[in-house]
């Protein structure tokens, strides 16, 4: 008898999440425009810098390969800022004023400043899943949001590390926005879910997420060379008539663009030579959901073929991620300009946050939201 209470105590224990031991991530600040001088503000409770207490607004600039205080502590290779408490405001740079928590490293190269935030795990997914789906509102959608955002650091926490971090703080990564702004849905969804995973075949899946897919979700393989994953493949997104992204605002799109800002653009980026112009613009092929694959750049003397996925990317760089929304579009040709006529937005593989949201108003709960979008995987514990 007294085996089998233990057999069954033993079995509770090892159904408990293993995230109990809370890890850290390690987070790229200003990974897009890395600044030169940033203003820190502490927020009320002590912050501590160089083991200093700061009280007071302070300016940290890069000399070269030295980052100083300016004011409060001389040129060295590393400040380091602890605040552990209420935190601490930055601004400055081409970033909002945000804030920001836990232990803060702050170097310099050739002169911008490399500043790494590291924080607990659960508290980075409140932040993120605030940034990310923060003009969401269904609770199910949230937590569906943070278990596929903690997959997705934790799958992959080595991306960066020759580089000192773990991950950035852009959308490249995952979008960091600091504290200032956590919701408080946001924070109760990471809460729920704590320690809670998406696994293939007992790993870790690659939980790619966009906003909206425009009715269907694509294939990995179609979007980037990556390797196979029977997971990320194309998805239907509710009924035809009616996916559920249809509530997202935004949902279709269209936008006319000059071939005369086309060519400068394609030169830019090297899609075609200096002195060629654009004359014409056609969809070569296109992956199960229909989202371009292969686009077609006719010039004065030859055909040239680009990558949808990498004309989506160079363009939302240059001129915004509202200009072409995705690759969901279809072409139409004036003498001088192009317009795209398209639905969706992102780059359509694995979960849709906006099909999350309209699912989770049907009443589908989290777990099936997940299972619906990296369909064959399982909920784990971490």
């Amino acid at each position: 008898m007294n085996k089998i209470i233990f057999f069954a105590a033993a079995c509770l224990l090892t159904a408990l999440p293993l995230s109990a031991k809370e890890r850290k991530v390690r987070i790229l600040l200003y990974s897009v425009n890395k600044p030169a001088a940033i203003t820190l503000t502490p927020e009320q409770g002590n912050v501590f810098l160089n083991d200093k207490v700061l009280r007071t607004p302070v300016v940290i600039e890069a000399k070269g390969q030295l980052a100083a205080a300016r004011g409060f502590a001389p040129p060295g290779k590393r400040i380091r800022v602890d605040a552990a408490g209420r935190g601490i405001w930055f601004s400055g740079g081409k970033s909002p004023r945000r804030l920001y928590k836990g232990l803060i490293e702050i170097t310099a190269e050739k002169g911008r400043l490399k500043i790494i935030n590291t924080v607990p795990l659960e508290a980075y997914i409140a932040s993120v899943v605030s940034a990310e789906a923060g003009d969401l509102s269904q609770t199910e959608a949230f937590k569906a949001q943070a278990v596929a955002a903690r997959t997705y650091v934790l799958k992959h926490m080595g991306n960066h590390t020759r580089d000192g971090y773990n991950m950035c703080d852009s959308t490249h990564c995952q979008f960091f926005g600091g504290f200032g702004a956590v919701k408080a849905s946001a924070q109760a969804a990471a809460d729920f879910t704590r320690g809670e995973v998406v696994t293939y075949h007992g790993k870790l899946a690659a939980t790619f997420y966009h906003s909206i897919c425009g009715g269907r979700t694509e294939a990995m393989i179609y979007v980037w060379p990556f390797e196979h994953k029977p997971y990320l493949v194309s998805v239907k997104d509710g009924p035809a008539n009616k996916p559920y992204c249809s509530v997202a605002p935004g949902f279709s799109w269209k936008t006319r663009v000059s071939l005369k800002a086309l060519t400068g653009m394609a030169r830019s980026q090297k899609w075609i030579l200096p002195q060629e112009n654009i004359r014409k613009m056609e969809v070569m092929d296109r992956g199960i959901s229909k989202r371009a694959v292969t686009l077609i750049l006719s010039t004065e003397n030859r055909r040239a073929t680009l990558s949808a996925t990498k004309f989506y990317h160079g363009i939302g760089r240059r001129a915004g991620w509202n200009v072409i929304r995705s690759t969901l579009f279809y072409l139409y040709s004036g003498k001088d300009y192009v317009i795209f006529e398209g639905v969706g937005n992102g780059h359509g593989v694995g979960m849709c946050q906006w099909g999350a949201e309209g699912m989770a108003r049907l009443g589908f709960k989290y777990r099936d939201i997940l299972k619906h979008y990296y369909p064959g995987t399982e909920i784990s514990y971490d």
